[in-house]
């Protein structure tokens, strides 16, 4: 009876461990299907990660590291993080707390007396879920290459009262991950870099992972980033805890590993970070530490973005089946939900469609092989016949708008206006937009009616009304 029972048990494994084989090599032809179709339209370059069941079933890295240069983008080339770096500040105050060194009630004012007196109402907890009313130093006007945490703190410290009262409601502030990197400092007695590379970095062997500050060699950044219209948009900041981390898939792999065990702190600790928060009404928020939650189809995913330059980011944890999604590129224009949603479908077996292609990006390469006519007739030609191929949004020739103009081609960006606003005559922004290039280009009646047309829609629209305004006044 016992032996039937073994064998039974041992075919029954025999079946998963076949089944698991089978389904993930499906998974992983269907994922470079995917992946090589988007490289070659163009919609990614840089690495990416997925794993079912804590299996890694699919890791490529395609396209250059720096596009002018021969050097291929590897799975171990380090990409910019942006905002999913606060994963790790909020793991580092969580080690803290675990060793008794800090305490999530902890008041701001305990860390840092030259706030104002609202920092006894702000805790370590507000800060670390985006609850604390500490207003977003990218909204301060002090946002610029190189500003450092001292930038931020200065500034912040001359703000004369919160947005709200902490725990009202939840509101994404990079500022409050600034604070928190500097908590570290001040309790560990090091700085963010050496205790990441002491405390995260090498206890995990994420070698080629480390912060980007101003200590921080060159020679450490292999690869560039891209805007909309693959021109450099290199990542040149220097604060830390809200971003400032390099990794790879390779290195965050071995993160979401690490994750599942009890290398950093243990799993009831961890868990804070994957609960939402609980505002002071009763309801909850949408953010642990670090981490946005939600449920999708009953299945519990953390998950975060990065974006900055033009570096793009992603990590999603879905925690019920162990199942990992880790995206990194280096050009902004890669359509990162979307190439997520085509992988989640591939894993639940489910049909899915491409991304759209940017239209600008594509109209913006014939202008400079064939001129703007060539553009302009592109654009006519594909939304009559080709509009699920690409992406028409009125945001599109918006952008590209504005692109010719910063290169002082104003008579192209007016076309280019002018064909969003016949897109999208409803438009208060289209027409705006167009309004304020016939300004640049001298044409102040043509101006002054697009903006009348901008206000007929939208009596709010502030830059409209400013433009007016400085119309009247020449």
């Amino acid at each position: 009876m016992k032996a039937s029972y073994i064998k039974a048990v041992t075919l029954l494994i025999g079946t998963l461990v076949m089944s698991f084989a089978v389904k993930a090599q499906s998974v992983t032809d269907s994922l470079d299907s995917l992946m090589h179709a988007l490289h070659g339209r163009g919609q990614f370059n840089g690495s990416i990660l997925v794993s079912m069941g804590g299996k890694m079933v699919y890791e490529k890295a395609y396209g250059k590291a720096d596009l002018s240069s021969d050097e291929d983008f590897t799975t171990a080339t380090p990409c910019y993080l942006a905002s999913v770096s606060k994963q790790f500040t909020a793991m580092g105050i969580m080690m803290l707390q675990q060793k008794g060194l800090l305490d999530y009630s902890d008041p701001l004012s305990k860390y840092f007396p030259e706030f104002p007196s609202y920092a006894q109402t702000v805790t370590i907890r507000h800060l670390l879920n985006h609850t604390s009313g500490i207003v977003n130093y990218e909204n301060l006007g002090i946002d610029h290459s190189w500003i450092t945490n001292k930038d931020v703190f200065e500034s912040l410290v001359k703000q004369p009262a919160l947005r709200f009262k902490p725990g009202d409601k939840y509101e994404y502030s990079n500022s409050g991950y600034v604070l928190l990197a500097m908590i570290i400092e001040k309790v560990s007695g090091t700085s963010f870099s050496g205790f990441m590379e002491k405390n995260i970095f090498q206890p995990l062997s994420m070698h080629d992972s480390f912060v980007y500050d101003k200590s921080t060699p060159r020679a450490k950044l292999r690869e560039k980033a891209y805007g909309k219209f693959n021109d450099i948009s290199q990542y040149e900041g220097g604060a830390v805890g809200d971003g400032g981390i390099f990794s790879s898939v390779d290195d965050l792999f071995k993160w979401d590993a690490a994750l599942y065990g009890e290398t950093l702190v243990i799993q009831s600790t961890l868990s804070k970070a994957f609960s939402p928060a609980m505002l002071n009404n009763g309801t909850t928020s949408p953010y642990g530490f670090g981490w946005m939650l939600k449920n999708e189809n009953g299945e519990q995913i953390v998950y975060h973005t990065g974006g900055s330059g033009g570096f793009r980011t992603f990590i999603e944890r879905q925690l019920t089946h162990q199942n990992t999604i880790i995206i990194l590129t280096n050009i902004e224009s890669s359509p990162r939900m979307e190439i997520r949603n085509a992988i989640v479908n591939i894993l639940a077996n489910k049909p899915y469609t491409l991304p759209k292609i940017s239209i600008a990006t594509e109209m913006y390469k014939i202008r400079n092989e064939n001129g703007i006519d060539s553009a302009i007739n592109f654009y006519n030609f594909n939304k009559l016949r080709h509009k699920g191929i690409y992406d028409f949004g009125e945001q599109e020739l918006n952008l590209l708008g504005y692109k010719l103009w910063s290169i002082n081609k104003i008579d192209e960006a007016v076309a280019i206006f002018k064909l969003n606003v016949v897109a999208n005559p409803a438009s208060s922004n289209a027409n705006e937009s167009l309004g304020e290039a016939y300004l640049e280009r001298g044409d102040k009646q043509l101006a002054a009616e697009s903006f009348n047309r901008s206000l007929s829609i939208d009596p709010q629209n502030s830059d409209a009304i400013r433009m007016k305004k400085k119309i009247n006044k020449q």
